[in-house]
């Protein structure tokens, strides 16, 4: 993190034609939110940001107004109109600073039209600016690039090693960027902000982008969607009891699982690995065990809300992969119905399901039939 006396300005490039998306890509909804708003969500939670820049079209200006007006900030919230081109957009910001003598020690640049950019990304972005005069995000290209000419024919093939896709959130000393924009006199042949400090003698560090942080340019961006894994594991001390209660299948055993709720493990488990998956917390967040109305309750309804909850946020669930560890009883004439128990209340097909088990070999706490353990992992796609 930045030290607590340096001031940092965000630009929020928002000023985009939207050609190839085919419509206004900037308030097209996914998860139910606005591309643009999510970006500014995502820089509105960063506390060593001082101020935000939007960059808006014509077009949106009035939107983003309305979104200013019925929101409160702590932060500083300015609202511009871009230009024709992406480079002219940014040098109205920079302008704007300059011209409002908005004091800033860094300045963040970034596209609405990547959503995805995580709160680490931005960290390890502003923190190595102590050390360089620039720092850009990108990833090495997966396929072959070659060098052509005007007539489509190959020059030469390039080392992938050498090269990347660069990606933002950019980051800039301020000082620097803001002279170097004084010598610019062509803004249509710079896509990216960090070309401004091409050919000249700067230090501008390269770290690993995220291949989650895609902008999205046309429809297939949104409906290819971004694939995340959660992971969950619950496990359960062993009392006597007349059920053993399992991917909500009583199974006639003289002992229970003790918990606050019905101690099904393996859902818990499945709650907590949807949950990670989707970056909303885990199981405690949503039922607390100090809650007492929650005294008791069927395992099967509390997955019932988390999946209402990823609806409401237009996540899937592509795959869950589940394992019960117990040293008894035998699992394997009861996995079936629990597959199909999971699967009806997700509301996803049974081969989407897949339940196994596993005993310790007589080792531990699970080993010497004290407690019964489950682990679940889910991969979902949010679009």
């Amino acid at each position: 993190m930045p030290k607590n006396d340096k001031k940092v300005f965000a630009i929020l490039l928002a000023a985009g034609k939207s050609t190839r998306f085919k419509e206004d890509k900037t308030f097209y909804k996914i998860k139910n939110i606005p591309v643009a708003i999510k970006s500014f969500e995502t820089l509105n939670s960063l506390n060593f940001i001082d101020g935000i820049i939007i960059v808006s079209s014509k077009d949106n200006k009035s939107k983003f107004k309305k979104f200013i007006a019925e929101n409160s900030f702590s932060k500083t919230i300015e609202l511009i109109t871009g230009s024709d081109t992406r480079a002219e957009s940014m040098i109205n910001a920079l302008d704007f600073i300059s011209q409002n003598k908005i004091i800033t020690d860094y300045i963040i640049i970034h596209d609405a039209a990547r959503p995805y950019a995580s709160e680490k990304l931005y960290e390890t972005g502003i923190d190595l600016l102590s050390k360089f005069d620039a720092v850009v995000p990108g990833l090495t290209p997966t396929d072959t690039v070659k060098l052509i000419d005007k007539s489509n024919l190959i020059i030469e093939t390039l080392d992938r090693k050498k090269l990347i896709n660069a990606q933002t959130p950019q980051f800039f000393n301020s000082k620097i960027l803001l002279d170097s924009v004084k010598e610019i006199d062509q803004y249509d042949t710079y896509t990216d902000d960090s070309s401004i400090l091409d050919n000249k003698s700067l230090n501008i560090k390269v770290i690993t982008g995220e291949e989650t942080n895609i902008k999205i340019t046309t429809k297939n961006d949104v409906k290819s969607g971004i694939i995340q894994n959660g992971i969950g594991f619950d496990i359960h001390r062993l009392i006597i009891g007349n059920k053993l209660r399992l991917g909500a299948v009583d199974i006639d055993y003289p002992y229970t699982l003790e918990g606050h709720s019905d101690g099904d493990v393996l859902i818990h488990s499945i709650i907590d690995s949807i949950l990670g998956s989707a970056s909303l917390g885990d199981i405690g967040k949503y039922f607390p065990s100090n809650d007492k109305s929650l005294k008791g309750i069927d395992s099967t309804i509390m997955l019932s809300k988390i999946k209402k909850l990823i609806d409401e946020k237009n996540i899937h669930i592509i795959n869950l992969d589940c394992t019960i560890i117990a040293q008894k009883p035998r699992m394997s004439d009861h996995i079936n119905k629990m597959e199909k128990n999971i699967a009806k209340i997700l509301n996803i097909s049974e081969n989407k399901v897949n339940i196994k088990s596993t005993t310790t070999d007589f080792i531990g706490i699970i080993g010497s039939e004290k407690s019964i353990a489950a682990q679940s992992i889910c991969t979902i796609k949010l679009y």
